[in-house]
């Protein structure tokens, strides 16, 4: 009997201590592992963005300037082939090449025009010769039949009064037609070479286009005008130039030699941010292909015009970041992840973002302090991706919850 009541009694205490551990152990085992201790230190308030290397000076290659002529009107021309990006190539190397079917069309009419005026012209000319040839051969005729009636002028001094001022009369009448005849030669050659000068400029516009149309059949060959590596040319919405894409009079970038002796990243920001960065703002850049260093730089350009790109909801605006260091294991169109710093902070109270809770307009922790669980008011003030800064309502070493705990384990609520 004595067994049975000390096995009982034993049960009872197994009983009682095996309650207060699954008691304890369970409260302890629903936040324990969800405490983090509050810490100061340095903050950034920054803007990432993604990037690429490019080389801060570039010979820019475009569409050949003997394509621009307006008397061409070539507006706008297709790529029919391109050297392949990245290739290094030598001064006067291939490039890329341009469809010269719109040219070659515009060649064969130019020079159906050019046949028709060069057979016009020399029509002209021949009819010039011709008509003006048989006026002199006439003035000439005029010319001695002057002289033989001067010479009978002369000899009627013999003769009556009457029949002298009969002489003069046909000597004056030949004079002026003589003058006539001059004025008429004078009046047709002005008019034949007006004629043929209008058929000749004509002729001259059509060959001068002609030689235009065949220095644009040479150029349609883009040749690199310096050594270099080619880079393609972008878009207005930010895409590579590639093949059947067209470069005109108004975007006629086709590719570009970057100077790598001096980098920089070039980025986009969408224009929500654009007020937050000014030019000289510092930059800490890592570039993905290069993992284990870190370079630095600063703003030195902000476009002023925003644009559309891909990828982004809102109108961005183009920056370039200045790098300060250079190597050659750098090579054009590595992509950078760009960090510009806004603010910068020594020594602040913070915590990662999503410990911090709120209600009502409100910002609160849970803190764990003297076996409680307190929800505490807190003064939020700036936030990156990760942190926060805390103005008031938590201490340095303060222990707070990562999570909200079950209603019935907070008991207090503070304020201070």
């Amino acid at each position: 009997m004595a067994f049975i009541k000390k096995r009982y009694l034993w049960i009872l205490v197994a009983i009682i201590v095996l309650s207060s551990v699954i008691i304890v152990f369970g409260k302890s085992g629903l936040t324990s592992d969800k405490i983090h201790t509050v810490q100061s230190g340095a903050f950034e308030l920054a803007i990432n963005l993604k990037g690429e290397v490019q080389g801060k000076n570039a010979v820019v290659i475009n569409l050949p300037d003997e394509l621009k002529r307006r008397d061409l009107r070539i507006y706008e021309l297709e790529i029919k082939d391109m050297v392949q990006e990245g290739t290094v190539v030598k001064k006067g190397g291939w490039i890329a090449t341009l469809d010269a079917g719109t040219i070659n069309q515009r060649m064969q009419s130019n020079t159906q025009e050019l046949t028709k005026y060069r057979a016009e012209l020399n029509d002209a000319k021949i009819d010039s010769a011709i008509r003006l040839t048989t006026l002199r051969e006439e003035l000439e005729e005029f010319t001695y039949d002057l002289e033989y009636k001067k010479l009978e002028l002369e000899q009627s001094k013999y003769e009556s009064p009457a029949y002298q001022r009969k002489k003069q009369v046909e000597f004056n009448k030949t004079i002026r037609q003589m003058e006539k005849k001059r004025r008429d030669y004078e009046l047709t050659r002005i008019d034949l070479k007006r004629r043929t000068s209008r058929t000749e400029n004509k002729f001259k516009e059509f060959s001068r286009k002609d030689s235009l149309f065949k220095d644009g059949l040479k150029a349609c060959r883009v040749k690199a005008p310096k050594e270099g590596m080619v880079m393609y040319a972008k878009l207005w919405g930010g895409r590579k130039l590639r093949i059947g894409d067209k470069v005109s009079i108004w975007s006629p970038a086709i590719a570009n030699l970057p100077d790598m002796s001096v980098l920089v990243s070039e980025t986009y920001i969408e224009e929500i941010d654009i007020t937050k960065i000014a030019i000289g703002d510092s930059v800490e850049i890592n570039i993905d292909a290069l993992p284990n260093k870190t370079y630095s730089g600063i703003i030195s350009k902000i476009a002023n015009i925003g644009q559309e790109l891909a990828g982004f909801d809102t109108k961005v605006f183009r920056i370039l970041i200045d790098m300060n260091e250079n190597g050659k294991e750098i090579k054009p169109s590595m992509t950078t992840d760009n960090k510009i710093i806004l603010k910068k902070y020594d020594d602040v109270v913070k915590i990662p973002r999503e410990y911090l809770f709120s209600d009502n307009g409100n910002n609160y922790v849970f803190l764990k302090k003297d076996g409680k669980i307190w929800k505490q008011k807190v003064v939020a003030g700036l936030e990156n991706d990760e942190e926060i800064v805390i103005i008031s309502g938590l201490n340095v070493k303060d222990k707070i919850y990562t999570s909200i705990p079950e209603d019935d384990q907070i008991i207090a609520f503070s304020e201070s």
